[in-house]
């Protein structure tokens, strides 16, 4: 009897064991979240699960896409019978961009300055550093001198020239919080003027890939933040213009060494503004629509597949190219990267040594549909880096206004 109880129980605690890991496995592999578009079949493919709609009324779920049309709520069950979650399908009418890749160039004006460093002052009386005693630090970005706002170095140099000594008040955002400090500027005697031990930039400007844009003219590029090169902080945004651009030469990427691609600005009139400096990428409005290739629908991120697919980049005038890719793995837990590429195309490879900068933002399309753009170079493989989903460019480029 005791030996039919052990089986009974042995068998029991495998059954409980292998119901317990498909719930744990299944909750961490069904997305939380769906995004189709109307007319689509759901993608509900889980061996076992059985998902049911919920037709009580469910909490509303913001939507910052244009084009979002309804929220569906489904229950998952295994075997029909035990509750793994909820899941959310998002409903979308169509969206269609114009996978671009071609070069632009950004001029960037911050808003308030950002400090890169700071330095000790000589003085009469010896050595400080009026800037760090104000407890200001690399990265802080001031945006207010005496109650006005600071828009350029030459504002603050004027503000700190016409103290003649006396100490001025200071707002400046830290890691997004706002904070208040007095400086106190010293005589230099080395330089013969009023200094403060300060290191600030109010502008950046550069080259990048224009990923998609929309019939209405509205774009999005480069994949990543406009970061400073000395702090490596996200720019605020004050204005920026894009121009045209054309590359006229390419310095390969080698194992510690990204490559880049190099450029001019082309025309000095600007085609398009700059309204938003996302963790993913530039994104503004072209005063023309550009059309180099014919309109794609997005791809959501569950029909990206890991397999080949293809980029469009400029790396030699002003024209894009298709290159061939392989997708290594996709990441749907990571906020921006999520994709590990690899650049297979034998002339790509030849040329650059894989992805260089200038090239973020080349738009990643996988069987006609835009599910992405590159973003960064692994610095030890420049054959391989990462890439952003589409669906998360096309949400901040919703918040620019018509």
């Amino acid at each position: 009897m005791k030996k039919i109880c052990r089986i009974i129980f042995f068998n029991f605690f495998i059954i409980f064991s292998v119901i317990l890991f498909l719930i744990v496995f299944y909750s961490y592999k069904i997305p939380n979240i769906y995004k189709i578009f109307i007319g689509q079949n759901i993608p509900f493919n889980f061996y076992g699960v059985k998902f049911s709609k919920i037709n009580e009324e469910m909490p509303n779920l913001k939507n910052k896409s244009k084009k979002f049309i309804e929220n569906e709520f489904y229950n998952a069950k295994l075997f029909n019978l035990i509750p793994i979650k909820n899941v959310v399908v998002k409903k979308y009418s169509k969206m269609y961009v114009v996978p671009c890749g071609v070069p632009f160039g950004v001029k960037f004006l911050t808003d308030g300055v950002m400090i890169v460093d700071t330095q000790e002052v000589c003085s009469l009386k010896g050595k400080k550093n009026p800037s760090k005693e104000a407890g200001l630090k690399k990265g802080d970005i001031i945006e207010f001198v005496n109650g006005k706002k600071v828009n350029s170095n030459d504002d603050l140099k004027k503000v700190v020239y016409n103290s003649k000594g006396e100490t001025i008040s200071l707002k400046y955002n830290r890691n997004f919080r706002q904070c208040e400090t007095k400086l106190t500027p010293i005589f230099s005697s080395k330089e013969n003027k009023w200094l403060t031990g300060l290191w600030v930039r109010d502008s950046s400007a550069g080259i990048g890939t224009v990923t998609f844009c929309t019939e209405e003219g509205i774009f999005g590029g480069l994949g990543h933040a406009v970061c400073d090169i000395d702090t490596g902080e996200k720019m605020p945004l004050g204005s920026g213009e894009i121009v045209e651009a054309t590359i006229n030469d390419v310095k390969q990427g080698t194992s510690g060494n990204p490559g880049e691609l190099c450029g001019v600005f082309s025309k000095k009139t600007p085609i398009g503004n700059v309204k938003i400096n996302s963790e993913c990428g530039l994104y503004g409005k072209f005063y023309k629509p550009i059309n180099p290739n014919k309109p794609v629908m997005i791809g959501f991120k569950q029909e990206a597949k890991i397999g080949r697919a293809y980029i469009y980049s400029t790396i030699s005038g002003k024209e894009p190219k298709k290159y061939e890719i392989e997708i290594e793995s996709i990441n749907e837990a990571s906020d921006y990267k999520n994709y590990v590429i690899k650049i297979v195309d034998e002339e790509l490879l030849k040329a650059t040594g894989g992805i260089v900068q200038g090239m973020s933002g080349s738009p990643i399309v996988q069987n006609e549909k835009l599910i992405g753009a590159v973003t960064h170079v692994f610095l030890n493989d420049p054959s391989r880096g990462y890439g952003v989903f589409a669906e998360t460019m096309l949400e901040v480029s919703d918040e620019i206004n018509d």
